[in-house]
């Protein structure tokens, strides 16, 4: 709660709401095609012309004004990768335990027969399968549907989290990301995902050794697979890019290095992931002598060689927004799992469309306890206390 809390996160991501998306609100999607903003002052040099002719088309959305110093925390999750060898090692013990199938009968023999065989077990082995594997470049928003509010639960533009491990090496788990491509991704998507001839030289120079070794791989495995639908369709929020038909902008994707204690924003409109692989390198040592723990262990990511993050963000004061944050704070009032959004993990009775007594829901224990300790900012970022 304390980092989900933070006063300066908060502030940090007003800052970037109001140069991504505080002006040009309200527009039809048609509307704006190319929107013009006015600088919040404009200098008597000879920029001034310049700035006033920006396309700021990009500041768009469709959820109307709002200010930009006020918001809602959002409850959200810690993540944690471990090496990519421990996950595969893991993955294989688990397969080595073996499933008993019944062998069917044959088809002139019936149970009661006296002439029918027992069925005797077949044992099959499972395909030995990592037990945690890397997240896909893909989209927090349905680039197709962005532009409406239909059947959404929330909107938050502005993502983060907070490392709790050095992350600087490529292909050690970690972030991932085509920094800018918010600006380029309302004409991306009226063109069919497709880039324009302005963008496609730049395509391709910041590939990365582990978007070679996905895309490779997709490659191979592309003649034996079924086609897969383009675009992708949204699940949630969520929509991962396809290996084949969005190869130039996954070529864009890149690592980005995070030392501890660093907070890393991106905007909802950007393709991220993290790296295919966690195979870190570096061989810590131990009491100044010259002996390693173990082998392939990345010291910048602590004894474990695993890399760990706090995921914050905020939302900002929006209607659809409200009716989110006054459901999540009956679950935290109640300290269970949060049921709505487009959660991890999600609870059977997550149903927008049930209404609820939002004053019958007391205040467990727990909650009490941090209750007692809020400051107003923390309150009113909850959802406990209204902003004015």
């Amino acid at each position: 709660m304390k980092i989900a809390t933070n006063e300066t996160l908060f502030r940090m991501t007003c800052q970037l709401w109001k140069e991504a998306y505080h002006c040009n609100s309200g527009e039809h999607w048609e509307d704006s095609e190319s929107p013009k903003r006015k600088p919040d002052r404009v200098e008597e040099d000879s920029n001034a012309q310049d700035s006033k002719d920006d396309d700021f088309s990009f500041n768009w959305h469709p959820f109307g004004e709002f200010e930009s110093n006020k918001g809602y925390m959002y409850i959200d999750r810690v993540g944690y990768r471990i090496p990519t060898k421990l996950a595969e090692t893991i993955g294989k013990q688990l397969s080595t335990k073996e499933i008993s199938q019944p062998t069917l009968l044959s088809t002139n023999q019936s149970p009661a027969s006296p002439k029918a065989k027992k069925p005797t077990p077949k044992k099959k082995k499972k395909k030995p399968k990592p037990i945690q594997r890397s997240l896909t470049p893909h989209f927090d928003c349905c680039p197709e549907r962005y532009h409406d509010t239909t059947n959404k639960r929330k909107w938050r533009p502005i993502q983060c989290f907070v490392s709790l491990t050095d992350n600087l090496q490529p292909n050690t788990g970690g972030f991932e990301a085509a920094p800018g491509f918010h600006r380029e991704f309302r004409s991306w998507v009226k063109n069919g995902r497709q880039f324009g001839s302005s963008s496609s030289g730049s395509v391709g120079s910041s590939l990365s050794a582990n978007n070679i070794e996905m895309l490779s791989s997709t490659q191979t495995t592309s003649s034996s697979s079924p086609p897969q639908q383009h675009p992708q369709p949204c699940v949630g929020e969520y929509t991962h890019l396809n290996p084949t038909h969005d190869r130039d902008l996954m070529q864009r994707v890149q690592h980005v290095p995070v030392k501890a204690g660093s907070v890393v924003f991106w905007d909802n409109r950007i393709p991220h992931s993290n790296s295919y692989r966690n195979d870190p390198t570096i061989r810590p040592r131990i009491n100044d002598v010259d002996e390693a723990v173990t082998d392939d262990v990345d010291v910048s990511l602590g004894t474990c060689g695993s890399r760990a993050v706090v995921y914050c963000s905020f939302l900002p004061d929006v209607q659809i927004n409200r009716r989110f944050v006054a459901r999540q704070l009956e679950d935290w009032k109640m300290q269970r799992a949060p049921r709505v959004g487009d959660r991890w993990m999600r609870r059977g009775d997550d149903d927008d469309d049930v209404e609820e007594d939002h004053e019958a829901v007391g205040i467990v224990g727990a909650a009490r306890e941090q209750l007692d300790r809020m400051t107003e900012l923390e309150k009113r970022l909850i959802g406990l206390v209204e902003w004015t």
